[in-house]
């Protein structure tokens, strides 16, 4: 009789570890590839002024001197409210492609680019080059072990460079890094 018991929460456990991890795997594949998205439409936001070659002011110390238009588009006219051209289309891309609520799961509205986008949403960095995507989900998971936590933060985190046309492939991006970091 205690075999058969402690048999039957044994396939029980078993069961629910395997519904949780495919879950979550199914989750994660999501997320990352939601990151990537993301990743990819903030790195099309390229600044015109790039493509023709236009210099404005270094920043100190070297005031004197010109520097190039940074690649991705962090124009003082683009930004709206505390985003850049670039992170809307980060976050909003992210957003959605992740399906990430407006607010924790009983409500399923999709969030929009200026809600707040923590605990779940996306975070968007550049480093001038390079625009760097971070998307967090929070995933309900669908037969939870007793004891343990029924929900679990996904992340995915994802890196993209603008394509700029030429005949020939060059690594011609010397961007300054205008962020404080780029994520984790």
């Amino acid at each position: 009789m205690i075999f058969a018991l402690g048999f039957g929460l044994f396939l029980f456990g078993l069961v629910c570890v395997v519904a949780d991890t495919a879950a979550l795997y199914r989750w994660s594949q999501r997320v990352d590839a939601a990151a990537q998205l993301a990743a990819q439409s903030g790195a099309d936001a390229v600044d015109p002024r790039y493509l023709y070659g236009v210099t404005q002011p270094c920043p100190a110390p070297r005031e004197a001197e010109r520097c190039a238009v940074p690649l991705v588009d962090v124009a003082a006219q683009d930004r709206r409210g505390n985003l850049y051209a670039f992170e809307r289309a980060c976050i909003q891309a992210g957003d959605q492609s992740a399906q990430v609520p407006r607010s924790g799961s009983a409500d399923l509205t999709p969030k929009a680019v200026d809600d707040p986008q923590t605990p779940e949403g996306t975070r968007c960095d550049t480093d001038g080059c390079r625009v760097f995507a971070m998307v967090t989900r929070s995933v309900e998971l669908p037969i939870p072990l007793p004891g343990f936590p029924t929900r679990v933060a996904v992340r995915g985190k994802q890196f993209a460079a603008p394509v700029v046309g030429s005949s020939a492939a060059t690594s011609s991006c010397a961007g300054t890094a205008w962020v404080p970091a780029t994520p984790p």
